[in-house]
């Protein structure tokens, strides 16, 4: 009886046991249980040795079965919305952590061997976790200042003269003043006083009919803005990374990261105001095949001093007006894409180019808008020549536009445009992401957007002619009054697209038809402003102060990318982002970006416009007949402008 007890009690205890080994609690994991994705060390303090040597570096950990590594493995899968934090981004003071000397600032073997012993150390100390491989992408050291070259001085000196021609000029017509615009009109193009009256003001003192743009384009370029911040904290050095992948779930932060979209604002006008002058123009001058190189030219001349002046500033002396630990990262990084490939932005075809590889990136506006600019401007030559098939290219055309990015997200396996800026593909500005490349900055991606632009001036102009008063039409003033809740509600769909795979079809589908309902809203709320249908939309749009605003637009959109490369080169430690900074960074950022615009326009933008017209501008005048045939055009509550004023730009 004793030894059956024993045994049972042996038994008993062995079960015990087992089932206490059995059941031993598996580690729990959360976000912060992952090592930091990205960390800087305070680069000021590095500096102050002689000797230091602070390295940027990207290391990619080891696969293995620990499970740490498991649950990384599966927490960075949803990659629509986070970040691959397998893939870590160091900036290090290898002298003082890692054991560098200055002999390792030159990078070479011995300096990746080194970090990566240092860094595979401190991960495995850490967190159990290797470093499989790892890259260096420079060292800086406290002497390794570069001077101003040559280019830089030729670039400098070039400048200069342009703001004594401007300063000259000015100072000329400040003591002598000419009476009522009379004087040398080459002279008076560089004079600021002129200059910024039409900033103020622009063709005339009531803004004119295209007034709305102006507000327009300010609008579009502040949201742009608030999307360009965004992409600069998720790229940037950000101490919670996960402030950047909960925002695809955050409401008003989603909204930022589809405000995409509204770029086709700037193609709606582009069209619209490209067809409308061309209609114009066409009622009293020839407009034949010879037509179409001359607009091309006139176009350049237009655009390209801004972009080089910018271009310019960008390659030479932006460089060499800050340092930080990523300094060379963002902003050197785009001095050598300027000097390589500055060809690609003067024949305003940047977007036919790799993303990555662009100089001046946010750009590649410019060489979309050219291409689409050419295309309706032969499509538009056809319907002068044969009036009959207006309707028919028009319509054609639209069917092609719309055909052509599904055909392209269907058989290409294109994501979601909307999907398309996902962490990591911010952290790669936007290189080897086709979605980017071919759905959003590519001309057929945006073609129905500009071309919708073309039918509302086909549209307008006939409302012209036949004499059509919309303002008293309850439909339309319906149509425009619903149109701004329609273009939000563009803005909000795929909504659930980043925590989803969506089928190829419906990628397709929404490629073609997300932003093009956008641009279609646009389009009958730029009409029912112009017949001043919805009061509200009006006063929102004719805002004085907006107008000089939305005519420094084109500048602020060429500078906005610089200020931010500055401003991001130069942060000596991680940026931690809340909602206030943000909003601090939002607001610093547009008000920086316009500031900095200001002058570029006085100087530059605005000459280079008086001088287009002066050298490229029609010669031939309007028949007086034609005159008063468009003054009887004129309904009621419709104010007129010199189409000749009009600019084809954002």
């Amino acid at each position: 009886m004793r030894w059956l007890c024993f045994v049972l009690f042996v038994n008993v205890v062995f079960a015990l046991n087992s089932t206490d080994e059995d059941e031993t609690p598996q580690p729990v994991f959360d976000y912060y249980s992952m090592p930091a994705l990205s960390e800087l060390d305070d680069f000021d303090l590095c500096m102050r040795d002689p000797e230091a040597v602070y390295c940027i570096a990207d290391l990619e950990l080891l696969d293995d079965d620990t499970p740490l590594y498991q649950y990384i493995k599966n927490f960075s899968s949803l990659t629509y919305k986070n970040y691959e934090h397998s893939k870590l981004h160091r900036g290090v003071c290898g002298s003082k952590h890692c054991g560098l000397n200055l002999g390792h600032w030159n990078v070479s073997d011995a300096t990746v061997t080194a970090l990566r012993e240092c860094f595979n150390a401190s991960i495995y100390q850490g967190y159990g976790l290797q470093v499989e491989t790892l890259s260096v992408r420079y060292c800086k050291t406290p002497g390794d200042y570069v001077p101003p070259d040559t280019l830089d001085y030729i670039i400098g000196v070039i400048l200069l003269a342009l703001l004594g021609v401007n300063m000259a000029c000015t100072a000329y017509y400040f003591f002598w003043p000419s009476e009522k615009g009379e004087g040398n009109k080459f002279m008076l193009a560089f004079t600021i006083q002129k200059n910024w009256k039409a900033l103020k003001h622009g063709g005339s003192a009531e803004g004119g009919l295209f007034k709305c743009f102006q507000s327009l384009r300010f609008y579009t370029m502040v949201m742009i803005l608030g999307l360009h911040s965004m992409i600069f904290i998720g790229y940037g050095y950000t101490a919670n990374p996960e402030f950047i992948e909960h925002s695809y779930d955050d409401f008003f932060k989603a909204l930022l990261f589809n405000a995409r979209v509204i770029v086709q604002i700037f193609f709606v006008m582009g069209g619209f105001l490209m067809a409308y002058k061309m209609f114009v123009y066409a009622e009293t001058h020839p407009f034949t095949l010879k037509t179409v190189p001359m607009a091309l030219i006139n176009r350049w001349v237009r655009l390209i001093p801004a972009v080089l002046v910018v271009m310019g500033l960008a390659m030479t002396w932006v460089p060499h007006m800050g340092s930080g630990p990523m300094w060379d990262a963002v902003v050197k990084r785009e001095r050598d894409m300027c000097r390589s490939n500055w060809w690609q932005l003067v024949i305003l075809m940047p977007n036919l180019f790799p993303f990555e590889h662009l100089c001046l990136p946010q750009a590649w506006y410019l060489g979309t808008d050219t291409q689409l600019f050419l295309i309706t401007l032969v499509m538009m030559l056809i319907i002068w020549r044969w009036p009959k098939s207006g309707v028919p290219v028009l319509s054609i055309v639209l069917v092609v536009s719309l055909l052509i990015p599904f055909l392209q997200s269907y058989f290409m396996d294109l994501l979601p445009i909307r999907v398309g800026i996902f962490p990591e593909s911010i952290r790669n500005i936007f290189g080897y992401n086709d979605t980017f490349y071919y759905a959003y900055v590519s001309a057929q991606g945006n073609w129905t957007g500009y071309h919708l632009g073309v039918l509302t001036a086909y549209f307008y102009h006939r409302a012209q002619t036949e004499k059509w008063n919309l303002a008293e039409s309850r439909l339309y003033k319906l149509l425009t009054l619903i149109s701004v809740p329609v273009a939000l509600g563009t803005v909000l769909m795929g909504w659930d697209l980043h925590h989803r795979i969506a089928s190829t079809f419906e990628a397709a589908v929404f490629n073609a038809l997300n932003q093009n309902f956008f641009a279609l809203a646009m389009c009958i709320f730029i009409v029912g402003c112009f017949y001043r249908c919805i009061k509200v939309y009006v006063g929102a749009t004719e805002w004085g102060p907006l107008q000089p605003l939305g005519r420094l637009s084109y500048c602020a959109m060429l500078l906005h990318a610089t200020v931010l490369r500055t401003y991001g080169g130069q942060m000596r430690r991680s940026f931690y982002a809340t909602d206030y900074t943000a909003i601090m960074l939002f607001a610093g950022i547009v008000c920086t970006t316009y500031l900095c615009a200001l002058p570029l326009y006085l100087l530059v933008e605005a000459p280079a416009c008086q001088l287009q017209k002066l050298l490229l501008g029609p010669k031939r005048r309007p028949r007086k007949d034609q005159d008063d045939i468009n003054a009887n055009q004129v309904k009621p509550g419709i104010s007129t402008v010199s189409v000749s004023t009009v600019s084809t730009h954002i």
